[in-house]
């Protein structure tokens, strides 16, 4: 017993993964893999500004060239908008985020622009990507937790919970991991093409039927 005691060799500590390290091994589900609450506000942040800058600007330029051209001419309803421009405010929200975020956290990347960029991504709770239904609940619980107001309560759960979750992720069942998805891929262009092409679409055709 004390030849085989005297002859075992001691285990070697291993030493704790950096940051680093953890991006390169993206599906790896523990504490030290999930994204913070300042890293998914400035992704938050870019996506909204990408969004609302691509459909804004698309819009007003097509505008612009209609009126110059003379293919369409405002009319007086532009003076007294009244009712309308409740229609054309739901019109600029859902236009400027829901569709973006639920085809590109339903995609190959599991991540939007702002996330990719900051090297994050969605996933479920074992890190496999989500489906097209478990996004569109979870951006439509995130958009109706800030109509209530309760937005800051969101924030707040990321921060202090073990998995950074905010409310919208425990109830659609997903988190927000840091690094890249495993399984890779890249963003379909039908994809691009509808995050695109239908705000803008909505947003003209709003524009054209009321003023």
């Amino acid at each position: 017993m004390r030849n085989q005691v005297a002859g075992s060799q001691p285990e070697q500590s291993q030493p704790a993964p950096n940051e680093s390290a953890l991006d390169n091994e993206p599906n790896r589900v523990g504490a030290h893999s999930y994204a913070s609450v300042g890293r998914r506000l400035a992704a938050y942040f870019i996506d909204f500004s990408i969004s609302t800058l691509s459909v804004t600007v698309s819009v007003y330029l097509i505008l612009e060239l209609l009126i110059a051209t003379g293919a369409w001419v405002p009319t007086q309803r532009s003076l007294h908008w009244g009712g309308w421009r409740y229609v054309v405010g739901i019109a600029f929200f859902l236009a400027t985020g829901p569709v973006y975020f639920v085809l590109c956290h339903a995609s190959p990347w599991q991540a939007t622009v702002g996330k990719r960029l900051l090297k994050m991504y969605v996933a479920r709770s074992d890190g496999s990507r989500i489906s097209l239904g478990r996004s569109s609940i979870r951006s439509l619980t995130f958009y109706i937790l800030n109509v209530f107001g309760v937005g800051l309560i969101t924030v707040v759960t990321i921060a202090v919970s073990e998995r950074r979750k905010g409310m919208h992720d425990s109830i659609a069942g997903t988190v927000v991991l840091r690094g890249r998805p495993l399984q890779g891929g890249t963003l379909e262009p039908w994809r691009i093409a509808a995050f695109v092409g239908f705000p803008v679409a909505w947003m003209l055709g709003t524009f054209l039927a009321t003023l």
